[in-house]
């Protein structure tokens, strides 16, 4: 071999050495940058646990793709978290390409389901949070009556059995007494009927037009209506689930509910549910999470309800009933009372906190 051939062999070898392969170049370039807050899920579909939450503007390392390329495997650099998003919120690096990722269908283990160890660390009545006393002054500004409240829900917010007999006069406060002062500063509000409040109402009815009832005016909602007709400071958000309802579907609605009234100087105080019909707690998730996010007031039904003979619950759903006697120790073991008396202590700490 000449000289000649032999330098240019030597001089191809130490190119080689210092040019990344093809996969190193991969294990570096293969990123992207999120556009949206976006949940990483233990695998590729909502329908799996979220195990973290990723900030707009982060950058991700690709290492797979779902068969369709709608979802992507990423880990942080730092290994401080790995899992799936929607790849909708990715925008890749130069060059890179999502098509061009290894198919996967692996899944994360999810961490051990801990809602109920996050609930019992909060207390059963709120406090009114600084997001809260901050919509509550605006909502003054805008008319709205510090002496009135509102009620979004179902058939366990109907006036005949949730709240409504603190304006009727069928209650005994026993050591409650205290409680008198709130009964009178928000009396009209317990027993009205609130149009936002039917039987077999969900989190998508009260925004439906097609619900709204007489007195309320062409494409209004029903939420809409109880408010342009009442006008109130604070509103109890306690919508149950019904059958084959999603949890997007219930986090997208509830998400819009809450920024209506708040967007109208109205607090809303949301409710946990004392029921588990779900399997798994994970409506109650998405309401904690979301009073957290929103700070705004939790009712915490949930726990309220915990130290009663069967979570106070009747068929697993309905409240146990007992009559609005909190002097009697065998009523407070039904789940009606305490529901009342504690949404009645929760409305007390709300006027507490603006008075």
């Amino acid at each position: 071999m000449s000289r000649l051939c032999r330098c240019w062999l030597l001089m191809s070898c130490l190119l080689l050495l210092l040019v990344p392969t093809a996969a190193g170049l991969a294990q570096t370039e293969l990123t992207a940058a999120t556009t949206n807050n976006l949940k990483l899920r233990a695998g590729p579909g909502r329908g799996h646990p979220q195990l973290a939450s990723l900030p707009a503007g982060v950058v991700v390392v690709l290492e797979a793709r779902s068969d369709r390329a709608d979802w992507a495997l990423v880990h942080m650099a730092d290994g401080s978290a790995r899992g799936w998003v929607a790849a909708a919120y990715l925008r890749p690096g130069e060059g890179v390409r999502l098509g061009d990722l290894p198919v996967s269908a692996e899944q994360m283990a999810a961490p051990e389901y801990s809602l109920l160890d996050h609930l019992r660390s909060l207390p059963v009545v709120p406090g009114l949070t600084t997001t809260g006393r901050a919509v509550y002054e605006r909502g003054l500004a805008l008319g709205n009556d510090p002496h009135r409240f509102s009620k979004v829900g179902d058939c366990q917010n109907i006036p005949l059995m949730f709240l409504g007999p603190f304006d009727r006069g069928e209650y005994n406060l026993g050591p409650y007494s205290d409680l008198q002062a709130t009964i009178d500063y928000f009396a009209g509000s317990f027993g009205r009927d609130s149009m936002s409040v039917r039987p077999g109402f969900n989190v998508y009815a009260v925004l439906d037009p097609n619900w709204a009832g007489d007195g309320c005016q062409a494409g209004e909602s029903p939420q809409a209506c109880e408010y342009r007709l009442w006008w109130p400071a604070f509103v109890i958000v306690s919508l149950e689930i019904t059958s084959g309802i999603t949890v997007e579907r219930y986090e997208s609605s509830l998400r819009t509910i809450l920024r209506f009234w708040m967007d109208n100087g109205v607090v809303p105080i949301l409710a946990s549910k004392a029921d588990n019909r779900e399997g798994d707690w994970r409506f109650n998730a998405v309401i904690a999470r979301l009073a957290g996010e929103f700070d705004i007031p939790l009712w915490n039904f949930l726990m309220a309800a915990q130290s009663l003979p069967g979570f106070g619950l009747e068929d697993g759903f309905h409240l146990t009933f007992a009559p609005n006697d909190f002097a009697s120790a065998d009523n407070l073991k039904a789940g009606w009372p305490w529901r009342n008396l504690t949404a009645l202590q929760t409305l007390d700490a709300m006027r507490r906190a603006v008075n």
